[in-house]
């Protein structure tokens, strides 16, 4: 089970990734910068596509997906000094309590 969750993990890193290149390329107007965020999203999904060889598709995508909202959420506060209101912190809160309850 370690491979299917070390596959995960990485893949929502690529996401990550992806999104902070997408940030970086202003609209795509720096090109290379929206390349590299296409690449990197096409290698999560590629990642994700062998986890769910392991995983169940609904935890896996859930999972993916939550891990991807909370690590965008941390990453715009860290690097680009972006403030979440007190409502999308409760949107954030309840995203991760599915992704527990799901777990459960």
């Amino acid at each position: 089970m370690i491979v299917p969750v070390s596959l995960l993990i990485g893949s929502v890193s690529l996401d990550l990734v992806a999104c902070y290149c997408v940030k970086r390329s202003k609209g795509f107007k720096k090109a290379i910068w929206g390349v590299a965020g296409l690449l990197a999203i096409i290698s999560a999904f590629i990642l994700l596509s062998f986890v769910v060889r392991h995983i169940p598709l609904g935890i896996a995508y859930s999972v993916w997906g939550g891990l991807g909202v909370l690590g965008t959420v941390l990453l715009d506060r860290m690097l680009f000094n972006s403030r979440l209101g007190t409502q999308g912190m409760i949107g954030v809160v309840c995203i991760v309590a599915g992704i527990v309850a799901m777990q459960l």
